[in-house]
């Protein structure tokens, strides 16, 4: 057993457990640390774990695992909270950027009404016919499927969310608009098997989807249960933005 040091951060809802693993501290595979922490009830709970890691030419690396264990893989807020992580805790105190995730480099933007990154812009999207409706799949460094819908408050996700994430290995995400350029957003995300307050690349993913099929303009704000998330394309990159907050740090015997 080791007492290791940690901090527990949501960035729109989202929650994480980020670990300094520029020095590597176990021989475990991070895989089966990363269950273990995320763990609600034996363990710190959070949907997912990250390792920030060194790596040659950038910042760092974020190494994200779901609470299921799966990764590394991408993930928006988590990126957002690796961000805010790196900054506060003096790893790195540039307010401007460079960091790997498992999808490739992304920049990333430290300012006081919260923290932005640059996410992978997806190639085609991809029109699904389902039952009584057209929902479109996206990668946005990691697939969803967005559906359109109304009164998505009161909707029961889980009728049909477990059975097409796995169909299409995606997480699935439902949107209404509220108004122009502000909609609402539910995930179902991979990786964590149930729905989470917020998801950075599901609100990007879906974003984009409205810009191209709804024809709604940059930016759009996506309104999580966790948070509003803000979408813009400028400079010929597509931004994530929101907020972010530290809930605690402590240590934990592993």
């Amino acid at each position: 057993m080791m007492n290791v040091k940690f901090w527990k951060i949501e960035a729109a809802g989202n929650d994480f457990v980020i670990i300094d693993h520029r020095k590597p501290l176990f021989t475990e595979k991070l895989a089966d640390i990363a269950i273990r922490l995320a763990d609600r009830r034996l363990g710190i709970g959070g949907d997912g774990v990250i390792f920030i890691e060194e790596r040659e030419d950038i910042d760092f690396f974020m190494g994200y695992y779901n609470a299921d264990g799966s990764g590394p893989v991408m993930c928006g807020n988590g990126s957002r909270a690796a961000l805010y992580f790196v900054f506060e805790s003096g790893i790195c105190r540039k307010e401007r950027l460079r960091f790997l995730a498992s999808d490739g480099i992304h920049r990333g933007l430290i300012q006081d009404g919260g923290i932005s990154l640059t996410i992978r812009q997806p190639g085609k999207i991809e029109e699904i016919q389902l039952e009584s409706e057209t929902a479109y799949l996206v990668d946005t460094g990691v697939p969803h499927l967005v559906r359109f819908g109304d009164k998505i408050e009161s909707l029961n996700i889980y009728n049909e969310s477990p059975y097409l994430r796995k169909k299409y290995d995606a997480n699935i995400n439902y949107i209404e608009q509220t108004r122009a350029s502000r909609w609402k957003i539910r995930t179902y995300e991979r990786g964590v098997e149930d729905e989470t307050l917020g998801c950075g690349t599901g609100a990007t993913a879906s974003a984009i989807t409205i810009n191209k099929v709804r024809h709604d303009s940059f930016p759009i704000t996506m309104s999580a249960r966790g948070g509003d998330l803000t979408i813009d394309f400028r400079d010929e990159l597509l931004w994530l933005s929101g907020p972010t907050r530290k809930v605690f740090e402590g240590v934990v015997s592993i």
